[in-house]
């Protein structure tokens, strides 16, 4: 699309998460970074972005499949890095959050960028001529602080025009909390949270143990959260092949119930095992779009584009030809719940 005031690609990394948002100039922010070998680092090798500008890092928490290529990120791309954003979501002698805090601290060390605090009310970029702000909206010091878990402070990122809310990234929180946290803002579109495994989501194996009373509470919440969120646009970045049962067929089949458009990047056994198991993508999105693949799984919407226009979210010219084969799965779990 010509003319775009942004752009912002939602990467195929398999299990894993890292969205690029293209600034005019050509610099670029990057939130999450995917797994270890994650493709977003060969493409930062290819021709003019072996010198793009980095405006900022920002990762949503430390686990390694959102901060996985980050000590290969510093390595290559430390001189380009204006800042780097992250959370304290573990004991600082904790392993997982050393290994992420190591890398970045080698940057820092040697004057290259700053370290800042992921926590709310922080602006990430912003342009007033346009009136477009990237913020991050939860959480707070005390959030951090009382977390019980990494992913219940995750940080949620919005990027906004005019007061509207048009991208949510919120990492892997639970979908009640992003609901409270972004109530009154809905989002046009949104990513995951959690893979499409949302940890209050509850499996079949989880509703089965709860009580009459229990069950139909939970599912009534669900109701309730996504009715809030109610996205357009719901992009689950998934591994084909993860060991958590993500994306979970009710999450789909709930969003997709509230109007949203639930696009996977990878195809998973919830729609279609037969193509899963022969290995025959549904559509290969990162071809596409010019960017790098997966080095695993099985593509389903691989990488998606939109543009951002005078305030609106424009899908790139691919979004009806992947929606014309999805329908062709087995059992797909984002239209089976489509109105």
């Amino acid at each position: 699309m010509t003319g775009a005031d942004l752009e912002v690609d939602f990467w195929d990394v398999g299990q894993g998460d890292c969205s690029v948002i293209k600034l005019p100039g050509g610099r670029l922010i990057l939130i999450d970074v995917g797994p270890r070998g994650c493709p977003l680092i060969e493409w930062l090798r290819e021709g003019s972005r072996r010198s793009a500008a980095i405006e900022a890092v920002i990762l949503t928490h430390n686990d390694a499949d959102h901060t996985g290529s980050l000590p290969v990120l510093i390595q290559e791309c430390r001189n380009r890095i204006g800042a780097l954003w992250m959370l304290q979501d573990r004991p600082k002698a904790d392993p997982i959050f050393q290994k992420t805090f190591r890398a970045a601290l080698e940057g820092e060390r040697e004057g290259c960028y700053r370290i800042e605090t992921a926590t709310r009310g922080q602006i990430l970029w912003s342009d007033r001529a346009r009136d477009y702000t990237l913020r991050i909206v939860h959480p707070s010091f005390t959030q951090n602080i009382l977390a019980a878990d990494p992913n219940d402070t995750s940080a949620v990122i919005v990027l906004e025009q005019g007061g509207r809310n048009l991208i949510t990234w919120p990492g892997d929180l639970q979908l009640r909390t992003a609901a409270a946290v972004l109530i009154g803002q809905p989002p046009t579109m949104m990513m995951g949270p959690h893979h499409g495994g949302p940890s209050d989501y509850p499996t079949k194996a989880t509703r089965k143990r709860m009580t009459e009373t229990e069950r139909p509470r939970r599912m009534q919440e669900m109701r309730d959260a996504a009715a809030a969120l109610k996205p357009e646009w719901n992009f689950v970045s998934v591994g084909s092949r993860n060991s958590y049962h993500h994306p979970r067929p009710g999450f789909l089949r709930l969003m997709a119930s509230q109007g949203a458009r639930v696009i996977c990047s990878q195809l998973t056994v919830c729609c279609d095992r037969r193509r899963l198991l022969i290995g025959n993508p549904v559509f290969e999105g990162a071809g596409a779009l010019g960017l790098r693949s997966a080095k695993s799984g099985v593509s389903c919407r691989g990488a998606m584009r939109i543009y951002v226009k005078d305030g609106m979210l424009h899908p790139d010219e691919f979004a009806e030809r992947h929606l014309e084969r999805v329908r062709t799965l087995y059992r797909p779990q984002c239209l089976r719940g489509a109105r």
